[in-house]
């Protein structure tokens, strides 16, 4: 079985280093960037490879709803996950218009985090 691929995109240190440790637990090959431009860059070389973006909302060069316009607007059907510690700020028909599937708020257990992630992945979303 081929392992899923994540691209994890988080501007804050040390919250980015533990949620990739958490997925790399979890089994997911994952590719981390610390910033919006550097994730939809990365997306863009390779946007076959990819199973799911994670993105932070609030990021200092670029919004995480941005990231995932851009991104979605190339790839459509992959699912988008945006954590934030402000879920207010991303209101639902803002998040879907957006092609965000999904809205965490900060912080989230592993199971939380397991599960959304499996959810997202199997687009139940």
């Amino acid at each position: 079985m081929t392992r899923k691929r994540i691209l994890f995109i988080d501007d804050e240190d040390l919250l980015r280093e533990a949620i990739y440790e958490l997925l790399t637990e979890m089994g997911y090959e994952v590719t981390v960037e610390e910033s919006g431009e550097g994730g939809f860059r990365a997306f863009t070389e390779h946007p076959g490879e990819f199973d799911l973006v994670l993105t932070d909302l609030m990021m200092l060069d670029m919004m995480g709803d941005e990231v995932g316009e851009r991104i979605s607007s190339i790839r459509p059907d992959i699912p988008i996950v945006v954590m934030t510690g402000t879920p207010d700020n991303l209101p639902p028909g803002k998040a879907k218009a957006a092609g965000v599937c999904k809205v965490l708020g900060k912080p989230l257990t592993k199971a939380e985090l397991r599960e959304e992630i499996r959810a997202a992945l199997s687009h139940s979303c």
